[in-house]
């Protein structure tokens, strides 16, 4: 029996805690003083000595059948007075653990932020920055306050010795929400940040242009060093700021003591940031700008997503359509209405132009949720959504996957883009959740609207439209009238004939990029390999050095001289004498982005290149100064992995590239054409949208507006069947043969898959283990079982690797056999022999 509250001497819970438990535990609430509802955090000692926050599940009356009574122990403390996570969290949290196979303590771990989960052993510290005036009250808070400016400091379990209780997490926990302490762990990763220093000519000398001509003429008479210092100041304008890096670098100054000297001069001022958060960043606007006008097309778009009966929408609109002007309609209805919208994109990086176009609308109403944000700023924005007068007025929270996790109450909308995205999947640790999955079953238990969007929908959502579970919206044009790319192929093999290429590049690039660069536009190479190149090899024997830990070859890292595993993250220096055969012949294979970068420097001396891979994009605002930059046009070109190929806007792209079409063609995965034909289409969806800004800015205002993009896909098949359904734009023939080739050999989304991985470092005993859990589970559920299977990398780590494989039918529901599966997988672990076998499973894998 549930009860909704339970009062003191009553009652039993069910706690989860963040760590991996087999089963959820039971707690008696003998001698609580609070009430207790689903969704508070109580104090629970697991084993003899751990203390954790626990997150209550469920509350009941009399202890639940199959516990024993001598098991239970009772509640240490009750660390909230009102829940701080909400029902239908619980309900989409618990359907996690139940669908992917997981345990609700590794959901738990996953969903909530560091400040609402700590242990017995976290160090706890003053807060550097504390909120302004008077601590609380109370005096076990006082107490705490002072013992930590004393002693520094403090893990949870010796606060508990300093103010004499067993139970000192509710006083910890209020002073953290309070902000007076923080985790020593937050503490090193918040504020080590980075920080800038920017320069401007002072405002003042606006007004005065011809004092400040007579005080830069006296500066180059009588300190040249400072003059030129100004000047490259002055170049962004009286006012304006610059990075003080940029500004020494144009003047060819190294050292800020000239600028200490201007600034005592009163010609520039300095000012100083976090880096990547200077005054170039989206200021917040002061008044809401009106909603887009709609197309005649985007109008009847979004009144088939508003008028959808409840159940999902699929969203399916060209590359440039504007998509995102219908949003924000469906998103402005939602919140009038009082009601919450979660807006989830797959990747951080598509985050930086939303929010900038989101903020002029909803401002107000606007959180992002990511993990580069630091655990306190994430647990902020978790208290934020939970708060009355959040829930009130409504709330926008935008952000990729783990945004999922927030406590939305009172949620209205919810809004996947780029729904196909594969980033959208959790693959390590557990859960490994498909987060477009779980956003509806969120939907479906709050009621909430589903619209699913994407130009390249997945073949799974495309079936679910066919089948009548989605609704279908088609947004078939272009926004503003811009036309889709002309698609060209270039046989890579026949110019390498022709002794036609240079370096990497076509005849055909070449010539559309040098069009486009004397044309004032910009270009977008893409090339899905980081590094200088992918492989180390010998020209004489073919020997290719391979990682130490992995069975995969090591890349090339030109700037560091170095080759780097990209799986365990392994380095050696990049020596050029073969251990083969002896030769000094051990030299760059293939491409990779740092290498297209290189090869552009000597193609294109003039052309400005920006490189986005995950080198150059591993600190937190680095992501966004590079969009931000290329959409100022500060750079003509810009090389980058798949981040450049997702929902990105740029105005003034008139060609993009595709270096090499081949890999992801014959990647050995039963979705690889249908990720080939996405990414291609989505990459090549970049080029030509100028329509939209000269609809914004008037006619003629964009350079180019007008003109059709291009996009040159090199390979060396030109004749694939998947490189002509993409020239054609033809998207239905793809997935018509995509499901057609899945119903013959028993794929999604006519079967469900679950794929089980063994690891362990002695190869023998793996090989063992796995050949008997096949056979127990060949006996349970017959030629549903495939392997286990070397996979396309074997080693990893120093781990070997098997695979085993679950195809069940559709018809079949998950729960008649996910149970039986985590008996068996329950026994086959509880053999001393294979305990120590890493085993994971993988529902729904990608």
């Amino acid at each position: 029996m549930y009860l909704a509250w339970v009062k003191k001497d009553r009652g039993f819970v069910e706690v989860w805690v963040p760590v991996a438990m087999p089963k959820p535990l039971t707690y008696s609430l003998d001698g609580v003083e609070d009430s207790v509802l689903p969704g508070m955090r109580v104090v629970v000692r697991v084993g003899m000595r751990k203390r954790y926050t626990g997150l209550v599940a469920a509350v009941f009356a009399e202890l639940p059948a199959g516990v024993p009574e001598a098991a239970v122990r009772p509640v240490d403390a009750v660390v909230d007075d009102r829940p701080v996570v909400s029902a239908s969290a619980l309900h989409l949290w618990r359907w996690m653990a139940a669908y992917y196979m997981c345990t609700a303590g590794e959901v738990l771990a996953a969903a909530l932020p560091l400040g609402l989960k700590l242990a017995g052993e976290t160090r706890v510290t003053l807060h550097p920055e504390p909120p302004a005036g008077a601590p609380p009250g109370d005096t076990a808070a006082r107490d705490l306050l002072d013992a930590l400016e004393v002693r520094g400091p403090l893990t949870v379990d010796d606060v508990g010795a300093v103010l004499n209780t067993r139970n000192p997490m509710r006083t910890v926990n209020r002073l953290v929400a309070a902000g007076w302490v923080v985790a020593e762990d937050e503490l090193r990763e918040r504020f080590v940040a980075r920080r800038e220093r920017w320069v401007r000519v002072a405002p003042k000398w606006a007004a005065d242009e011809a004092g400040l001509g007579r005080e830069w003429d006296g500066l180059e008479r009588r300190a040249p060093v400072q003059a030129r210092v100004l000047m490259a100041a002055l170049a962004a304008g009286v006012g304006e700021w610059s990075r003080e890096q940029e500004v020494l670098k144009r003047a060819e100054v190294s050292g800020g003591a000239v600028v200490e000297r201007l600034v005592e001069r009163g010609l520039l001022e300095r000012a100083e940031w976090p880096a990547g958060a200077g005054p170039e960043a989206p200021e917040t606007p002061t008044a809401r700008a009106p909603l887009p006008v709609l197309s005649p097309a985007q109008t009847e778009a979004y009144r088939g997503c508003a008028q959808a009966p409840p159940r999902p929408v699929l969203l399916h609109g060209v590359t440039g359509s504007g998509k995102t002007e219908v949003y924000i309609h469906l998103i402005a209805d939602a919140l009038e209405a009082g009601k919450q919208v979660l807006f989830l994109v797959p990747e951080i990086a598509l985050t930086t132009q939303l929010i900038g176009r989101l903020q002029a609308h909803f401002a107000d109403y606007l959180a992002v949720y990511h993990s580069r944000f630091t655990p306190r700023e994430r647990t902020e924005t978790w208290w934020d959504v939970l708060r009355v007068e959040s829930q009130a007025r409504g709330r926008l929270v935008v952000g990729p996957r783990s945004a999922l996790f927030l406590p939305f109450d009172r949620l209205g909308l919810v809004i996947v883009d780029e729904e196909h995205d594969a980033s959208y999947k959790q693959n390590d640790p557990a859960p490994r959740y498909q987060a477009r999955d779980a956003a509806l079953v969120l939907a479906r238990h709050t009621g909430a609207g589903m619209v699913l969007g994407s130009a390249t929908p997945s073949v799974e959502t495309v079936w679910h439209a066919q089948e009548g579970t989605f609704d279908r919206v088609l947004l078939s044009e272009r926004f503003g009238g811009a036309e889709l790319p002309e698609i060209l192929v270039a046989d890579t093999a026949r110019e390498r004939r022709r002794r036609a290429m240079k370096g990497h590049f076509t005849p055909q690039l070449r010539e559309a990029m040098d069009a486009a660069l004397a044309a004032g536009r910009q270009v977008i190479l893409f090339q899905n390999r980081r590094g200088y190149a992918p492989v180390w090899q010998c020209g004489t024997c073919g020997h290719a050095p391979l990682c130490e830990r992995c069975d995969v070859p090591m890349t090339h890292h030109k700037a560091l001289a170095e080759l780097h595993c990209h799986h365990c993250g392994y380095r050696t220096a990049a020596d050029i004498h073969c251990p083969a055969c002896g030769r000094p012949d051990l030299g760059p294979r293939g491409l990779g982005t740092e290498r297209v970068e290189e090869e552009l420097a000597e193609f294109f001396p003039d052309a400005r290149v920006a490189r986005m891979d995950a080198d150059t994009t591993r600190s937190r605002h680095a992501h966004s100064r590079i969009v931000e930059a290329f959409s100022r046009r500060e750079f003509d070109i810009l090389v980058g992995t798949q981040m450049v190929t997702k929902g990105l806007d740029f105005a003034h792209v008139g060609v993009v590239g595709v270096l090499n079409a081949d890999r992801m063609l014959t990647f050995p995965d039963f979705r690889s054409f249908e990720r080939a034909y996405q990414m291609l289409t989505q990459v090549a969806g970049r080029a030509g949208r100028s329509g939209r800004a000269a609809s914004a800015a008037g006619a003629g205002s964009a350079a180019g507006a007008g003109e059709v993009g291009k996009v040159i896909i090199q390979t060396s098949t030109p004749d694939h069947w998947v490189l002509s359904r993409v020239v054609a734009g033809d998207y239905a023939g793809l997935v018509e043969h995509e499901l057609s080739e899945r119903s013959a050999y028993g794929y999604p989304p006519f079967h469900r898959l679950i794929r089980i991985t063994l690891k362990h470092s002695d190869l023998a005993r793996l090989e063992r283990g796995a050949a008997v859990l096949a056979t127990r589970l060949r006996e349970r559920f017959a030629a549903r079982c495939t392997g286990p299977e070397v996979p396309a990398i074997g080693r990893i780590d120093d781990l070997h690797i098997r695979v085993l494989l679950l195809k069940f039918e559709r018809s079949i529901p998950p729960a008649r056999y996910k149970s039986v599966l985590l008996d068996d997988l329950r026994e086959f672990q509880a053999d001393p022999q294979w305990k120590r076998l890493r085993l994971t499973v993988d529902v729904d894998p990608v």
